[in-house]
């Protein structure tokens, strides 16, 4: 498998993908940080970011989505 692109649906999600090809049987791991800053809630509040990730693969572009919660702390940081 060869990823050629990993995009994030905004700039607040960065994707970091091996940029060497996979050989059948083994693995890769795709990394997202997410920044959190100007996000979430005192109550917190649902964050879903998504991941395209565009490989040799069948078909080219497969989606990631990544879900959490965002709590801002009481001084609004």
């Amino acid at each position: 498998m060869i990823i050629s692109d990993a995009k994030g649906s905004c700039g607040c999600t960065v994707p970091d993908w091996p940029r060497e090809p996979i050989a059948p049987g083994k693995t890769g791991e795709i990394k997202v940080e997410f920044d959190s800053k100007n996000k979430g809630t005192e109550e917190g509040s649902n964050q879903s970011k998504r991941v395209t990730i565009t490989a040799n693969t069948d078909p080219v572009q497969t989606y990631l989505t990544i879900k959490g919660i965002v709590k801002k702390d009481k001084a609004g940081k």
